[in-house]
């Protein structure tokens, strides 16, 4: 999943949004199949991988993610518009399926949250 790996968030294009994701996945195959679809989706919608890892250090509390992804959107916007569309809900009904998650979205202080 997501195999391209970037350093820093693309700034020319604004101020993004980041998608933080802690997954545990329990259906390997059905996790797969939501990754064909998913990933040219978020590309569609202007997301682009930042960084994943299958067993996140924790070098601080609890917290021990299991499957962390992080993702980069133009904005807030563009991250609900993903995840609202039609297009998205068969996959994300696959996802969690497959996989228990938690997701949160970053945005600069810069943008004003959504009303």
């Amino acid at each position: 999943m997501f195999r391209t790996i970037r350093s820093q968030p693309d700034r020319s294009r604004g101020m993004s949004a980041l998608v933080i994701i802690d997954l545990e996945v329990h259906d390997r195959a059905r996790m797969e199949q939501y990754e064909q679809g998913a990933i040219e989706l978020m590309a569609r919608h202007g997301a682009r991988p930042l960084a994943r890892e299958l067993r996140a250090e924790n070098y601080e509390g609890a917290w021990a993610p299991n499957f962390f992804v992080i993702l980069e959107f133009p904005d807030r916007q563009a991250v609900r518009h993903f995840y609202d569309s039609a297009e998205y809900q068969p996959l994300k009904a696959l996802r969690l399926q497959a996989a228990r998650s938690n997701g949160i979205i970053v945005v600069d202080k810069a943008e004003p949250p959504a009303a």
